[in-house]
């Protein structure tokens, strides 16, 4: 995975969200397009490709996946999808980082500034939880080719740092009761993400994202 990026989005209070990966076009010979309408042109081929890339990838598997069905269904060619992704796991690496960039943007509608630090905690896990359930099949395959690190590992982290920060503030204003905050963090990230997963103890078991987000507010409330 290449260095400062993560799967999971870490709250803004912690780290600036990292920008989309950037596009390598290939310009046509002839008239050149005004430098917008071409940016404009660009985005949505990429788009494009990284749309149909995730629908095979969740469909079918990584490996069952060819460039050229790729290039198929967004309607493009093998060549264009070459001009931007220099391979099938870079097709894969934005793929992860698109996802990761929506649930960005879930976390950030759901919270106000007057959003207190319990309820900050409990969107956030709530977040991984539905990150993760969701996309467990391209995440697997990332996890499988080094263009990610495991779900308990490198952005398990960082959503440690988040969770122990709020526990941290919410300490502080009396609204968390006294608890270890790295390792209250690492827990209730732990559970969440074994629970996404359905791992272990949480295979076909009835315990749900909801009551695990929910045991925890009531375990952590001053």
């Amino acid at each position: 995975m290449r260095a400062g990026r993560c799967l999971f989005p870490l709250p803004r209070e912690v780290r600036t969200v990292a920008g989309m990966t950037g596009v390598v076009g290939v310009i046509e010979a002839g008239e050149a397009e005004p430098e917008g309408r071409l940016a404009r042109r660009k985005a949505r081929t990429r788009a494009a490709i990284l749309g149909a890339a995730s629908a095979l990838f969740r469909d079918h598997g990584f490996e069952q996946t060819s460039i050229q069905q790729i290039a198929e269904a967004a309607d493009t060619g093998v060549g264009t999808v070459y001009g931007y992704f220099a391979s099938k796991e870079e097709v894969l690496r934005a793929v992860l980082e698109e996802h990761s960039a929506e649930a960005v943007a879930r976390y950030e509608a759901a919270v106000t500034a007057d959003t207190g630090p319990l309820e900050r905690l409990c969107i956030a896990l709530r977040t991984l939880g539905e990150y993760v359930a969701e996309h467990r099949t391209v995440l697997a395959s990332g996890f499988l080719r080094g263009v990610a690190t495991g779900p308990d590992q490198e952005s398990g982290r960082w959503v440690e740092k988040s969770i122990t920060h709020f526990i941290r503030e919410g300490i502080a204003l009396g609204e968390i009761r006294a608890v270890p905050p790295e390792t209250t963090a690492r827990l209730l990230v732990g559970t969440v993400m074994l629970t996404s997963l359905e791992i272990g103890p949480w295979r076909g078991g009835e315990a749900n994202l909801d009551g695990v987000v929910e045991t925890a507010r009531a375990m952590l409330r001053a």
